[in-house]
C-alpha cells in the first residue's frame, strides 16, 4: 500500500532537509514524498530538483507569488498516488517508525470495517523547557472537534477522503487542518488515536510558528470557522473562544470574557488575566 506524504514550505531549506530525510528514513518504504514550495529563494528549489532527478521525491515549485501552504496541499493531494495520505510541516520531522505504525493499526483493527475517517498520533513539542506530550485524547468525533481541536496539524487517512471533503481551504488565514478534520469526520467518522508519539513538533528552531502569527489573522480564522459551524450551540461557543484564548497575543475583549465566565471556565480567565498583567 502506497502512502503518499505532503510537505509543504517556504525558505527554511535546513528545515526542509531534516524533515525529508525524517521520512526516506522510513521503516515503512512504500512511500512517496510529495513537497510543495511557495516561493522560496534560499536554494530550496535547487534542492527540491536535485531530489526530484534521484527520484526521490515529487516537486511543485510555485515561482510567483505566495499562495499560503494550503495551496500546495491541495496540489499534492491532486498528485498523490497512494491509497493513504499524510503530512508533515516543514519545521518538524517523523519518528522512523511513524508511518509503519498506522498501517499496522489500519489493518489490525479493520479500520475499513468502521466507522473511521482516519487515524492520528500523539505528539511530542520540543520547547526550552524540555519535552511536552500533546493531542493524547484517544479518540476525536465530529461532535467533540466542533469545540477543540483534539487531534493537531496531521492526520492519516485515505487519499480519495480527503479529495471528497475538497482538501483544505486555502481561504482560512490559520486554522485550516483543524477546519479540514472537522468536515472530514463530519463525512466519514471518527479520528483514531494510535498513542505512539511519533511526530515531532519543533519549537525551539528559531523560525515563525503559526503561534506566532498576528491577533488579527487568528482572530479572522475563528470567524471563519464559526461561520462555517452555524449555528453554535452555547456550549460550543465557549469551548471555541477557550481555544482562541490559547494563542497568548489575541488581545482581550470584555465580551468573550464574559461568554468564558458564563461558561464557567474561571481557569481560563485566571490564566489571562495573569498572562497579560505579566506581559502587558
Amino acid at each position: 500500500m502506497l502512502i503518499s506524504v505532503y510537505i509543504t514550505t517556504k525558505d527554511r531549506l535546513s528545515l526542509l532537509k531534516r524533515a525529508v530525510e525524517s521520512v526516506l528514513a522510513q521503516t515503512y518504504t512504500s512511500v512517496e514524498i510529495i513537497v510543495a514550495d511557495d516561493g522560496s529563494t534560499d536554494g530550496s528549489h535547487e534542492y527540491l530538483l536535485a531530489m526530484q532527478a534521484q527520484g526521490k521525491l515529487t516537486a511543485i515549485l510555485n515561482t510567483e507569488a505566495s499562495k499560503g501552504a494550503c495551496y500546495g496541499r491541495n496540489r499534492a493531494i491532486e498528485l498523490a498516488k497512494g491509497e493513504f495520505i499524510t503530512g508533515l510541516d516543514d519545521d518538524d520531522y517523523f519518528e522512523p517508525w511513524r508511518l509503519a505504525a498506522f498501517v499496522d493499526y489500519w489493518l489490525k483493527h479493520k479500520v475499513d470495517e468502521k466507522n473511521i475517517a482516519g487515524l492520528f498520533d500523539s505528539v511530542i513539542e520540543l520547547r526550552e523547557d524540555g519535552k511536552h506530550k500533546y493531542n493524547e485524547t484517544p479518540s476525536a468525533s465530529y461532535t467533540q472537534l466542533r469545540k477543540s481541536n483534539l487531534v493537531g496539524n496531521q492526520i492519516f487517512t485515505r487519499v480519495e477522503y480527503l479529495k471528497s471533503v475538497s482538501g483544505f481551504d486555502e481561504a482560512m488565514p490559520a486554522l485550516q487542518d483543524w477546519d479540514t478534520w472537522i468536515r472530514l469526520t463530519k463525512e466519514f467518522g471518527t479520528l483514531v488515536n494510535i498513542g505512539q508519539y511519533s511526530y515531532i513538533i519543533d519549537q525551539i528552531h528559531g523560525e515563525v510558528r503559526i503561534s506566532e502569527k498576528k491577533s488579527a489573522r487568528i482572530r479572522v480564522a475563528f470567524s471563519r470557522l464559526q461561520q462555517k459551524l452555524q449555528p453554535l450551540s452555547f456550549d460550543e461557543k465557549v469551548n471555541l473562544t477557550d481555544a482562541l484564548y490559547r494563542y497568548k497575543q489575541i488581545e482581550v475583549k470584555s465580551s468573550e470574557l464574559v461568554t468564558l465566565f458564563l461558561g464557567l471556565k474561571f481557569r481560563k480567565i485566571a490564566q489571562i488575566i495573569k498572562w497579560k498583567l505579566t506581559n502587558g
